[in-house]
């Protein structure tokens, strides 16, 4: 496709995440104008978050919280993913081993149990967020890649996860492409979910908790400082909150804390969405059970 062409089909798009846009988002909650305080800020109205203010509540209900949130709740990375919800804790079997291999057991038996959990979480609020615990699905479309999934399938068994190693007619017979020679099954570690909804389900579950949500109102700067409510003062472009205790949410966007920043690193993939497809066409395809499916990764410590 030549750059004029590329153009012409793009013509009519709307730089607007498509979990994103949606006619009945909730109306932003006000920013912060004034100064108040609190026995937790939460810094970050993305996943982060909302889940720290939502089970700083659920452990205590009478603990005031706080969230602050620059833009709108779920804007960044929260509002802007593929949609998989996955309980691995280290972007992949292969990426753990390389890095944490005495600890990899751990993390995966910790994983599995957040994902759990999560799932408890959205049937206990109820939030409609498509929430559907299918599985992950990844496939290799060139031979050496199916090394790379025999040894993931390998290192699950030992961990106790449950896999299942598929041919190319059994992965075609999942998802319909001749270009897939191979996969690796996850049944139970991962699911599909909308994000914007599962976020703003976490939102008024929130708010529903007593949360004082305020968004559009960023954060400048981070003090410790003797104060009212305790030694640590936020200050924001029309208010101030004193804080007993912080918590940064902010994702891999530049922390408030300086020395944070070497111990983040942002990590995205790309994510494809299609028009509505037909009965005829989703037949054809045959991906009938919704599970999450991912290309094969390229090497072991990088994800497709």
């Amino acid at each position: 496709m030549t750059q004029g062409q590329a153009a012409t089909a793009l013509a009519r798009a709307r730089p607007v995440p498509y979990w994103l846009d949606q006619p009945d988002a909730p109306l932003p909650r006000p920013p912060l104008a004034r100064q108040t305080t609190t026995e937790l800020a939460v810094v970050g109205g993305g996943f982060t978050g909302l889940w720290t203010a939502l089970q700083a509540k659920e452990a205590d209900p009478g603990r005031d919280v706080v969230l602050v949130e620059g833009r709108r709740v779920a804007w960044a990375g929260s509002g802007r993913n593929g949609g998989f919800c996955s309980a691995s804790l280290t972007h992949g079997l292969a990426n753990g081993q390389d890095r944490f291999p005495g600890e990899l057991a751990t993390l995966e038996r910790f994983g599995r149990r957040n994902l759990d959990e999560i799932e408890k979480a959205v049937a206990r609020y109820g939030i409609d967020c498509d929430f559907a615990r299918t599985g992950e699905l990844s496939v290799a479309t060139q031979p050496w890649q199916l090394d790379g999934l025999r040894e993931n399938a390998g290192l699950a068994a030992r961990l106790g996860g449950y896999v299942r190693l598929m041919d190319a007619g059994q992965v075609r017979a999942e998802l319909n492409s001749p270009g897939y020679l191979g996969g690796l099954w996850d049944e139970t570690g991962c699911a599909i979910v909308d994000p914007a909804r599962l976020a703003r389900g976490l939102r008024q579950a929130c708010l529903d908790a007593g949360v004082r949500i305020y968004e559009d109102t960023p954060v400048k700067s981070l003090w410790s400082e003797p104060g009212p409510a305790g030694d640590l003062t936020l200050i924001t472009p029309d208010g101030r909150v004193g804080a007993q205790r912080v918590a940064l949410a902010t994702g891999t966007y530049a922390p408030l804390l300086r020395r944070l920043r070497y111990y983040l690193i942002p990590v995205y993939d790309y994510v494809l969405m299609t028009e509505p497809l037909s009965a005829r066409q989703l037949a054809s395809i045959g991906w009938r059970h919704r599970r999450a499916s991912a290309i094969a990764p390229t090497s072991s410590t990088t994800t497709g």
